[in-house]
């Protein structure tokens, strides 16, 4: 199995990585098995070593459930500190990015905030696509890195965020 070395080597060897909503929300609630991965990541991101994006839908994926609970001062918080994290790229949303994600959707199936992540990814150019899980390898030509693959224990078959 990978470690975490394996994951540094996959991180700065991209010109630009593209992070999805599942491993920002996996740092934030600092999950026991995938903590020492984001950190990883987010040191990278903090050291200058790696350039990343995310969607503006993980923001959406992201404060949901606060919103839902009524922790407004909540959702604002992890708003305000998704918007500064060293390194990171939040990309609006753009109908060229929606068309994007038509395409992908339906080649691909999935979700729509799904969709609009690797959409969003292939439009920035991004070498590498991290998530916490996927049956995919590869997508149009961009590497799909999961967590699960450089964590100790069994890949998990939930996400964070729906």
């Amino acid at each position: 199995m990978a470690d975490a070395n394996d994951l540094r080597s996959v991180l700065t060897e991209a010109e630009r990585i593209h992070v999805d909503a599942s491993v920002l929300a996996l740092h934030i609630l600092g999950h026991p098995r995938y903590l020492p991965l984001t950190r990883l990541l987010f040191s990278l991101l903090s050291e200058d070593r790696v350039r990343a994006s995310t969607s503006a839908v993980s923001v959406y994926q992201l404060l949901v459930e606060a919103y839902r609970r009524g922790e407004g001062d909540t959702a604002r918080k992890a708003e305000q500190h998704l918007s500064t994290i060293p390194g990171l790229d939040v990309i609006p949303m753009t109908s060229a990015i929606a068309r994007q994600a038509a395409e992908v959707r339906a080649q691909l199936g999935g979700s729509v905030e799904r969709a609009i992540q690797i959409a969003t990814a292939l439009g920035g150019r991004a070498e590498v696509y991290l998530t916490q899980h996927s049956a995919f390898r590869r997508v149009a030509g961009m590497k799909v890195e999961s967590l699960d693959l450089y964590s100790a224990a069994e890949p998990s078959s939930q996400g964070p965020v729906q």
